[in-house]
């Protein structure tokens, strides 16, 4: 792999173009929003588009055995480790335009305001593969593979809507998935990663601020819970002798709702997003029922009562409603605290440039959490207008993402330069 002695020049407008460019790979131009699944026919293509397109522009570019593409500029020291950004381009069904792919998009400007040797440390752009848990059930797996975290016999049950877990679908596109040992990052390849991302929430717009200086991430813990009733005739069957998989269901999800509630003075919240139902009839009782609950937040002991609320809560719809249920774990993350010194460096260069900014936490999950067990990590936001997020009216002022690109090129060669 070889790089060109100059890189070419990457200006705003044409980091406007290009994120425009990458809302045509998707499901269907008929769907409202972006339905970029993981590993998808269009995920495979947008990947590739944007891979021909680094490398065209002079960065030296490969993707690993898991299809993480890596694009690097060359510092004056090779040796030295890197500094990094990046983050992905998959989204959730209909999901919007912006989570991922800006600071997929944004990295990729942010490196091209350098030429090749102009830092002291090289830097290097990551495009992790399926950040959504929408396919799989799991979030962050790139990352998690990349990092060393891959958690086989879980990934192995949890399969997708067409019936395949992570590494069936792998090895159907001609992925090595037997050769994880490859994927793994050094722990001395990189001296910092710094990740820009949509806000996803409301505080920076409330707050009338431009930037957010994220230092610290929530951990999701996630469930799936199969609710065993009995299917009966809707119009033959009287009340007293129901055993509605439903509506124990929503006897369950109404109490995390209120455990998350009471625990969200501590920034902990509680979510169950899906539901399978079956026989999913009109005309017929719910028999059985399956949905996924997400419970996240900073505080960990915050964190368990929700929990425990949700074990309780099942303990007594089992009696009550004559139901049998099944509770299974998920995924159960850590929080994340960032890195102090490059959240300093961030916000020095807010200063210098009379931006307004401010510090925050990450309700939502990142890559980042993966990284930071390995790399000194820290995170900016930019404004998601109305804090829209995963919804087809996702947006953000492009004067807002201008600011947050040229920020995030300042601070990578900040980092570089030390």
């Amino acid at each position: 792999m070889s790089q060109q002695n100059t890189a070419t020049h990457f200006s705003i407008n044409e980091m406007k173009s290009l994120l425009e460019t990458m809302q045509i790979y998707k499901k269907s131009n008929a769907d409202k929003g972006i339905t970029l699944i993981a590993y998808s026919e269009e995920d495979e293509a947008a990947h590739l588009y944007l891979a021909s397109l680094m490398k065209e522009a002079g960065l030296e570019v490969y993707r690993d055995e898991i299809g993480t593409l890596y694009a690097r500029l060359q510092g004056q020291d090779p040796t030295l480790p890197a500094v990094a950004t990046g983050s992905h381009l998959d989204t959730v069904p209909q999901g919007g335009a912006y989570d991922g792919a800006l600071g997929v998009i944004a990295g990729f400007y942010a490196l091209m305001q350098y030429k090749p040797q102009q830092l002291k440390r090289s830097l290097e752009l990551i495009v992790f593969r399926a950040e959504e848990s929408s396919r799989f059930g799991f979030s962050c797996i790139g990352s998690k593979v990349l990092t060393g975290k891959i958690d086989k016999a879980r990934w192995m049950q949890n399969k997708d809507d067409e019936g395949n877990h992570f590494f069936e679908v792998l090895h159907s596109l001609g992925y090595q998935h037997k050769n994880f040992d490859t994927c793994l990052l050094d722990p001395n390849r990189y001296s910092a990663f710094v990740e820009l991302h949509i806000e996803q929430g409301r505080r920076l717009e409330n707050d009338k601020k431009t930037i957010g200086i994220v230092n610290g991430i929530a951990a999701p813990t996630r469930f799936s819970v199969t609710v065993k009733g009995h299917a009966d005739h809707s119009g033959a069957t009287p009340m007293y002798q129901r055993q509605d998989a439903l509506v124990a269901s929503a006897s369950i999800i109404t109490d995390i709702n209120r455990g998350a509630n009471i625990e969200s003075v501590y920034g902990t919240v509680g979510t169950v997003g899906k539901l399978n139902v079956i026989p999913n009839s009109m005309n017929v009782i719910p028999g059985e029922v399956k949905f996924f609950v997400d419970i996240r937040g900073i505080d960990t002991e915050s964190i368990q009562r929700v929990i425990q609320r949700l074990h309780n809560s099942i303990e007594k719809t089992t009696k009550d409603l004559d139901v049998n249920i099944d509770i299974q774990l998920i995924s159960e993350e850590q929080p994340v605290i960032l890195d102090d010194s490059i959240c300093q460096v961030i916000e020095d260069i807010c200063q210098q440039n009379n931006i307004n900014y401010m510090t925050m936490l990450s309700g939502a999950g990142h890559d980042s959490m993966n990284m930071a067990t390995l790399y000194p990590t820290a995170m900016i936001f930019t404004p998601s207008v109305k804090g829209i997020s995963h919804h087809p009216d996702e947006f953000t002022e492009f004067s807002d993402i201008a600011i947050a690109a040229d920020l995030l090129a300042k601070t990578l060669g900040k980092l570089a330069s030390q």
